[in-house]
């Protein structure tokens, strides 16, 4: 492999490295909370929580 392949590969996973710290870092977004997929949610405007979901505030999931 040339230097630059070495260069590259280092460089993607430091990229994917980083990109899965981020993600145990953080809430999931917001759509995903919903039964209904995204396009659904965009187009009727509803949103039925999951189970696991039911209890939280849904003020956020409507603002988005």
């Amino acid at each position: 492999m040339s230097r630059f392949s070495w260069i590259l590969l280092i460089l993607l996973v430091i990229l994917a490295v980083s990109q899965l710290w981020m993600m145990d870092n953080r809430e999931a977004p917001s759509w995903t909370k919903c039964k209904e997929n995204l396009l659904m949610q965009t187009i009727t405007g509803n949103c039925t929580l999951r189970e696991g979901f039911k209890l939280e505030n849904s003020e956020s999931l409507t603002e988005s």
